[in-house]
């Protein structure tokens, strides 16, 4: 995702909006175009693709990226079933189902290598390492400069002891 700014750069959302831009036209001659209920079903499951890809871009986490990319898969997956029902109503000849449900296998195979992508060693998700705050990280500093344990900064029991020895070093 490096160097990707906006979700329209993303070849799996571009991949996404053409075939739901075929879908829809598809959708858009007879006898298709009179099962009403089909056409609005197909037609949100297939924009509801690219749009999960677009809102889990957008959400600022790999890790939520990856679950709205799991449910792009689903709606994909939805909208392949719409196709079978209008290949099977006979809304569809054998060549129109078949060009947009491998279209729709492409893309998911597209989206599935993104996710793998995202998930491999060094790539994010799983190496997600929790920040080391400030004082983890002087601490840090501190032993593998003095080759000792650092005190424990902010206890109260090092605050008192600290105050004690500064006390006998001034008298």
């Amino acid at each position: 995702m490096s160097g990707v700014r906006d979700f329209t750069n993303l070849l799996i959302w571009k991949r996404a909006r053409a075939w739901s831009k075929d879908i829809f036209w598809t959708t858009q001659a007879t006898p298709f175009s009179k099962d009403q209920r089909l056409v609005v079903q197909v037609n949100d499951s297939s924009e509801s693709v690219m749009s999960n890809i677009a809102e889990g871009f957008g959400r600022g986490t790999q890790e939520e990226f990856i679950t709205f990319l799991g449910y792009a898969l689903g709606s994909l997956m939805e909208t392949q079933s719409h196709l079978c029902a209008a290949f099977d109503r006979q809304y569809l000849t054998k060549d129109e189902f078949a060009k947009l449900y491998g279209a729709g296998n492409e893309l998911r195979k597209m989206i599935i290598a993104f996710i793998r992508s995202m998930i491999m060693p060094r790539s994010g998700v799983r190496n997600i390492r929790r920040t080391k705050s400030w004082s983890e990280r002087v601490s840090e500093i501190y032993e593998r400069v003095t080759g000792e344990r650092p005190p424990t900064p902010f206890s109260a029991r090092n605050v008192g002891e600290r105050i004690d020895s500064e006390k006998e070093d001034s008298s």
